[in-house]
């Protein structure tokens, strides 16, 4: 059975990028939102390991230092099924929700 967890998501490494590679949404991690310099608005965001990507090509090294990397992503709505971005964008809102509650609950210092 196929899950959302099994969905195949197309990933980049910049925004504004033209290579992208796929990998399973389970192998997203960290998911977040973040503004990049010249994008439009905050844009999902997430880290995968490079030797998760069943296709494509994102670049990175993995000649000069042993792999596998953690590579921070960027997955674009567009090239996304609505189900898949829908779950990217909860995890994405449940981070900026933990973070913002984190703030907001640090003990003050005596």
């Amino acid at each position: 059975m196929h899950t959302d967890a099994d969905a195949v998501i197309f990933v980049q490494r910049e925004w504004d990028g033209w290579r992208t590679a796929e990998v399973r949404l389970s192998d997203l991690q960290d998911i977040h939102w973040l503004r990049p310099s010249g994008a439009p608005r905050p844009l999902a965001h997430g880290y995968i390991s490079c030797a998760s990507v069943t296709a494509g090509n994102i670049p990175h090294d993995c000649e000069r230092t042993p792999g596998p990397h953690r590579l921070l992503v960027c997955v674009l709505k567009k090239h996304s099924s609505p189900s898949a971005y829908a779950e990217i964008a909860r995890r994405a809102d449940e981070q900026r929700t933990m973070v913002s509650n984190a703030r907001t609950t640090t003990p003050a210092t005596v």
